[in-house]
């Protein structure tokens, strides 16, 4: 069984130009979810997907990672990820894709690891991280997890409103060649923290995200404390 790290990345993006290889921490921003995936022994290769090899510069060495160069049609707006996992399967075997993106610099291995395994069970054929939140939310005008002219139940009693991280997915390449999805109703869903959980997508995203790297509370969760 061939489980591939799949890590697609363009330089130019709309929000934050060149975010991938921006600095977070002084290390280029790529660096973090590599040594990550270099941790796990699960996986088999771990591979950039960009259409620019200037990339391999900003990547500290001794990390392992395989290059492999996209078309650039999918550097456009108008690609989606859908596109990008189609056009990477075309070109390799992998039985198991690990999708990470690089905007989740701080996802853990074992979290990734976990995700692994579930699939490779059999028991789910795809996983992701989420968020729980225990917010008051509406959808199209209505409350999605309260009811209204009823007691206001405490924040902490509502039912949490789950969402995909959007950082980590891994799923059998069956499920997406049949689907055009990487995930299903058979998918297992691993709720992270909002440190683990947190994305990056805009300026103000990279300004926590230095937050977080200074915070004494995310440094003793990373160490298990």
């Amino acid at each position: 069984m061939r489980i591939v790290g799949f890590i697609p990345s363009k330089l130019n993006s709309e929000r934050v130009p060149f975010k991938n290889i921006r600095s977070l921490g002084g290390v280029p921003l790529v660096n973090y979810v590599l040594r990550t995936l270099n941790k796990i022994e699960q996986i088999n290769e771990n591979i950039i997907f960009a259409s620019e090899p200037s990339i391999k510069k900003h990547i500290e060495s001794g990390l392992r990672y395989t290059f492999m160069e996209r078309p650039e049609y999918l550097d456009t707006q108008k690609a989606k990820v859908q596109d990008f996992i189609s056009e990477f399967l075309k070109r390799d075997k992998a039985d198991i894709v690990v999708l990470l993106h690089i905007t989740s610099p701080f996802i853990k291995h074992e979290t990734i690891s976990e995700c692994i395994s579930r699939v490779v069970s059999g028991k789910y054929d795809s996983a992701c991280t989420t968020l729980a939140l225990h917010k008051f939310c509406w959808y199209k005008g209505k409350p999605l997890n309260y009811v209204l002219n009823s007691p206001i139940p405490r924040t902490q009693d509502l039912e949490p409103v789950v969402i995909e991280q959007s950082g980590l997915y891994v799923f059998r390449r069956e499920l997406f060649e049949k689907y055009n999805q990487r995930i299903s109703a058979n998918s297992f869903f691993l709720t992270v923290d909002q440190f683990e959980g947190h994305d990056i997508d805009t300026p103000e995203d990279f300004e926590l995200a230095e937050m977080i790297l200074k915070s004494t509370s995310w440094r003793e969760n990373k160490n298990g404390k």
